[in-house]
């Protein structure tokens, strides 16, 4: 009973098998196109599964590149900046050992991270530099551009001025204009307002790095000039309605007090000063 059951379902399955190779189709419980939109529903899922996959790994890839420009430009454009406030002087160690002391109302900046593909640093202000052997050394002001290897120098980059005085080694000076200059030591070298470059030879350098030492040197400079490193060097304001252009010589310390310093030079050049305040002094000609 059993085997004769089995021949009829075999039976059956044939006559299906013959019906769809003569052109037939198969009886499902799903009709024919049921079962087409199942599989185009599969084959979606399967697509939409594909392409999730492929945009993760594009937004992997660019959020490593996202990375690695922000580190580039990390490296590249961070800089410390070291502003000096009137009345103090401050020594700076840069990353390959060289050395930067700067004067009072001195400002520098550096790029650290960079530091081993170029040695840059920006000046405003006075400062000595003591620069170890290796790539260019370059610093630069807005008045121009001092490039070294390894050596000693003072530059001076305040307002209109620029000078630059070798101490040791060779220095190369640019103007804004693309005048240039190698220096020797014991030469100076001054960029002119037009751009143009004197260089003075077999100079006394002391009077151009004595404020490392607290004393300042003047030989024929502009009075106006000689208030504001005592504005800067005592952290004091000089107002003053003096027009004439008054050349001063002479030195002092900053062992001494700021008013003792105001005695001797203002009459050396027929002017004088009063007091306005403890931080203000006023100057004006002396036979006002």
């Amino acid at each position: 009973m059993k085997d004769n059951k089995e021949h009829i379902k075999l039976k059956a399955i044939d006559r299906q098998s013959q019906a769809f190779f003569a052109g037939g189709t198969f009886r499902w419980k799903k009709s024919e196109a049921e079962v087409l939109a199942e599989l185009n529903r599969q084959l979606d899922r399967k697509a939409a599964g594909r392409s999730f996959r492929l945009s993760r790994r594009w937004v992997a890839v660019a959020a490593s590149l996202l990375l690695i420009v922000g580190l580039g430009s990390l490296l590249r454009f961070y800089a410390i900046s070291v502003d000096v406030s009137a009345g103090t002087h401050q020594l700076v160690d840069l990353p390959d050992g060289s050395t930067v002391e700067l004067n009072a109302g001195s400002s520098l900046r550096y790029y650290p991270y960079w530091w081993s593909f170029k040695r840059i640093v920006t000046l405003d202000g006075e400062a000595f530099f003591e620069v170890q052997k290796g790539r260019s050394f370059v610093v630069r002001s807005l008045q121009g551009r001092t490039t070294v290897l390894g050596t000693s120098f003072n530059i001076l980059a305040r307002g209109s001025n620029y000078r630059v005085t070798c101490l040791s080694g060779r220095v190369g000076v640019r103007s804004r204009q693309r005048q240039k200059v190698v220096l020797m030591p014991g030469s100076q070298a001054v960029v002119q307002p037009d751009g143009k470059i004197e260089v003075r030879e077999n100079i006394e350098t002391y009077p151009e790095i004595s404020w490392r030492e607290h004393v300042f040197v003047f030989t024929e400079t502009p009075i106006q000039e000689v208030f504001e490193e005592i504005e800067r060097q005592y952290k004091v304001t000089i107002q003053s309605t003096i027009q004439a252009k008054i050349l001063y010589t002479g030195n002092f310390t900053k062992e001494e007090d700021v008013e003792n310093i105001l005695e001797y030079v203002c009459p050396a050049v027929g002017l004088k000063y009063s007091r306005k305040s403890p931080t203000l002094y006023f100057i004006t000609q002396a036979n006002e």
